[in-house]
């Protein structure tokens, strides 16, 4: 007969194996465990879900002016919807569209400077070139796409200068720390119809379909997603999102105020815009599944104060400011000569014949302009200061507050007109006011819900010939 071992001579044995087997087990989960918190941390992304988030045609507004509440836009809550995102753990693409300034001066270099240095700290992809980038000159430019680490693209121009322009007709991006390896093609075209006859000089502009015919060729199959950046007309868009079925994502629209609506589809392929001065921005949400990259949804998010101001971008605002005052931009800038020889004189030259008129204005709104500006440290910004100050622009009109405090504020003289010629022969018609002169500050940018009468009735003084004047002296 076969004899067994007794159970209570292996108990001891068979516990002691049992402890070391759940030792070890939870000792390898723990490690399991510990490589993919360090996994995480590395890519600092959680899931497999990433945003592509589009912004531009800023035109040189960094922020809202602040003139009236409710304002839309700039760097600031852009900075804090992309850290939302990664706080998340979710992907964030920023990828700026084009368009960073409006004008050549040199307050527009300045931002536009400022503006890449916000992008750099965003961690921004690739600047797409618009029209508007190359009125700054090529020169500018030119230094600019050599010292920034953003890549600058445009895939239908060639560059006719001496001035080497640094950028690329596409740019493939990986994509790390995902399920699976993921590329993505960013296309870029610039419309022929948006670029001025003077910037033909050194830029030439090349068929949209001609030019994205081979590139989309030779990264058909080296892509899983295809982006287009059309710097061009809705209808232009529409016709070369047609025209390549391939592309997964156009945002276009050039010049469109208010994009929300902008949103359509060319066969399956989303194509929107985000908009103008950077208010909006286009958000396009993708999940990689089962081993391909699916778009859940296409947004166009308002920039409001729901997203808070974000520190480095408020410390890089204080130093575009400072950058003004260093540069004294009021003063540089050129002034024109008024008709006639005529000059400004200032409020309170105004107010030793006309009293009363002089003790209203000083407690109204107008009377504060200039101080909302130094409250805010805007004093030395040119677009601000000009309609927060009397004259501005022009040869005795305000040049700054330490030589003419006199014209700080919204005067008479804004309304009425330069008083010089008024005060030399006092018995012409003078000083008739319109709608039209409330409109040069009072317009859509800055005073949206402004009505000539409501706010008329907040300002009009009562009126007052001073004595031995005729009435027609004074046009109210």
């Amino acid at each position: 007969m076969r004899s067994y071992p007794n159970w209570q001579m292996l108990r001891p044995y068979f516990f002691k194996k049992l402890k070391c087997y759940l030792f070890m087990k939870r000792y390898y989960n723990a490690i399991l465990l510990l490589v993919f918190i360090s996994l995480v941390a590395k890519t600092g992304i959680s899931s497999d879900r990433f945003v592509l988030i589009f912004f531009g045609e800023e035109q040189g507004a960094l922020a809202p002016c602040g003139c009236f509440e409710g304002q839309l836009g700039g760097i600031s809550r852009r900075d804090t919807l992309l850290k939302d995102y990664k706080t998340q753990g979710i992907s964030a693409i920023a990828v700026s569209t084009g368009d960073l300034i409006k004008t050549s001066e040199r307050q527009e270099e300045i931002k536009m400077e400022y503006l890449f240095a916000a992008m750099k700290e965003m961690g921004c992809i690739l600047h797409n070139l618009g029209e508007k980038d190359f009125e700054i000159g090529l020169p500018a430019l030119s230094f600019a796409s050599q010292t920034n680490t953003i890549d600058f693209l445009c895939g239908n121009i060639e560059i006719i200068s001496p001035f080497p322009l640094k950028y690329k007709k596409y740019l493939l991006k990986e994509l790390s720390g995902f399920s699976i390896p993921l590329k993505i093609a960013f296309l870029s075209i610039i419309s022929e119809s948006l670029v001025k006859w003077h910037l033909l000089d050194f830029i030439r502009v090349y068929d949209p379909v001609q030019s994205l015919t081979p590139v989309i060729n030779q990264i058909k199959g080296k892509a899983d997603l295809i982006v287009l950046i059309s710097h061009a007309p809705m209808e232009e868009s529409v016709e070369i999102a047609e025209t390549f079925p391939e592309i997964g994502l156009v945002i276009t629209g050039h010049g469109i105020e208010d994009p929300i609506e902008s949103l359509m589809y060319v066969n399956n392929t989303p194509l929107l815009s985000h908009g103008t001065r950077g208010r909006y921005v286009a958000v396009a949400d993708y999940v990689v599944k089962s081993g391909s990259i699916r778009n859940t949804s296409v947004d166009i998010v308002p920039l409001d104060d729901k997203y808070a101001a974000s520190e480095k971008m408020q410390v890089l605002l204080k130093q575009y400011q400072q950058t003004l005052k260093e540069e004294d931009l009021l003063s540089n800038l050129p002034k024109l000569p008024l008709e006639d020889g005529n000059f400004y004189i200032g409020s309170l030259a105004c107010g030793t014949c006309h009293k009363k008129i002089h003790a209203h204005w000083s407690n109204t709104s107008h009377q504060k302009a200039y101080t909302t500006l130094s409250d805010s440290g805007q004093q030395y910004d040119p677009e601000c200061i000009r309609c927060h100050t009397v004259g501005f622009g022009y040869v005795s009109g305000f040049a700054n507050y330490d030589t003419n405090r006199n014209l700080a504020h919204v005067g008479c003289e804004s309304c009425h007109g330069a008083g010089g010629n008024h005060i030399k022969n006092i018995t012409d018609s003078y000083g008739k006011v319109n709608e039209n002169r409330c409109l040069e500050c009072h317009n859509f940018d800055h005073s949206p819900k402004f009505q000539y009468p409501k706010y008329w009735e907040k300002i009009k003084h009562p009126k007052e010939i001073p004595e031995g004047m005729p009435e027609n002296t004074h046009g109210g």
